[in-house]
């Protein structure tokens, strides 16, 4: 299977697998600071930072079940 960075439907699986909640926003500032010029990025290149990233204080102790809760709260 292919990640596709822009689209959703190929990594929210692997969000769900990871339990990390999806939040778009982070997505989207990865995607604004890596992801410049889309020929180089490769399909890992945004996840694994964002994996990173929700490593990080702010966002530990939330999970995948968390997601929908986030979203609104942005």
């Amino acid at each position: 299977m292919r990640v596709n960075n822009w689209e959703p439907d190929t990594y929210m699986w692997i969000l769900q697998e990871c339990d990390v909640p999806y939040i778009p926003d982070e997505w989207n500032k990865l995607l604004a600071s890596y992801a410049k010029d889309p020929a180089t990025v490769t399909g890992m290149t945004i996840i694994g930072r964002y994996l990173a990233k929700m490593k990080l204080k702010q966002f530990k102790d939330y999970r995948w079940k968390d997601t929908e809760f986030l979203q609104k709260m942005e």
